[in-house]
């Protein structure tokens, strides 16, 4: 009897380990989703500023020229 209860006890202990292992693997894999797509969004911001940046010195470079 008490070799079934450790048994059981030892076979609910794995299975919480191992849920809060695919638990934690999904939380950093979340982690990894959002810094992903937070760096995308600060490089598409500093390419956007870039672009205009350039496009007001073209149009500077125009109105010196003349």
């Amino acid at each position: 009897m008490a070799s079934r209860r450790k048994a059981s006890q030892e076979a609910a202990g794995q299975q919480a380990a191992a849920s809060r292992a695919q638990r934690r693997t999904a939380v950093s894999a979340s982690a990894r989703e959002t810094q992903s797509v937070r760096q995308f969004a600060k490089s598409r911001t500093r390419a956007i500023q870039a672009h205009a940046q350039a496009r007001g010195q073209r149009q500077q470079a125009k109105r010196d020229s003349r």
